[in-house]
């Protein structure tokens, strides 16, 4: 079992919370600047809306199975906006 594989996500307040967070060009330099979600830049069109991205992004941490460190990079980033959204990201599986 994976890091990922121990939680059942809550998509919605994920994807509110990058929107509530990040502006389009922040969540850009967030993916460019990571190692692990560099990749998903070349997902993103020049003038993608931010909406867009975060399902990119959300959708990408699913299939990579980096969620959490996802999670963890927003907790870094934007403490408070994790702080607010922390109680509805995820539930325990089993």
């Amino acid at each position: 079992m994976t890091g990922d594989d121990r939680f059942e996500y809550n998509l919605r307040a994920i994807r509110e919370m990058i929107l509530a967070g990040f502006s389009a060009g922040e969540l850009r330099a967030l993916v460019a600047y990571d190692q692990e979600l560099a990749p998903l830049r070349h997902e993103f069109s020049p003038n993608e809306a931010i909406i867009d991205m975060a399902d990119k992004t959300i959708n990408y941490c699913l299939r990579r199975l980096v969620m959490e460190h996802l999670l963890s990079l927003v907790k870094e980033e934007r403490p408070a906006q994790y702080e607010r959204f922390e109680g509805s990201l995820r539930g325990s599986v089993g």
